[in-house]
């Protein structure tokens, strides 16, 4: 791999690193600084968390504040109104219809932080989406 190419890649992740940072400090309680938290104690280089996460989803453990029914339901609770938002601005747009099996407060929080995730991913650089 070509020096330059590293040091940029290298660039690049510090970038993405303190942009996560100023979220984590800045934003208050909200799921986008839970999102970046995590990002941030995951790996040295948060594309590979974003990446493990949009791959596997919060259902394979990843997220460990999201892991136990206890600390789901904790996470829901906190962050309900904002769950809402999301849950409701998707269903509109895509026509969303949720089928959900299971423990409703585990699924949409695992929901609202892969949704959230997915928009900080794009925000910060490291997913890239078309629009047809």
């Amino acid at each position: 791999m070509d020096v330059n190419f590293k040091n940029y890649i290298s660039m690049k992740t510090k970038k993405i690193r303190k942009q996560l940072q100023k979220i984590s400090n800045n934003t208050g309680c909200s799921i986008r600084r839970e999102v970046a938290r995590e990002a941030l104690l995951y790996d040295t280089n948060p594309k590979e968390f974003f990446s493990n996460l949009f791959q596997h989803g919060c259902i394979s453990g990843m997220v460990t504040s999201l892991i136990y029914y206890k600390d789901t339901h904790a996470f829901f609770l906190r962050h309900y109104q904002e769950i809402e938002e999301i849950r409701q601005n998707l269903s509109q747009e895509d026509n969303l219809l949720m089928d959900t099996q299971g423990d409703l407060m585990n699924y949409l929080s695992w929901f609202a932080f892969e949704e959230t995730a997915r928009k900080l991913a794009v925000e910060v650089g490291i997913l890239n989406l078309v629009s047809p």
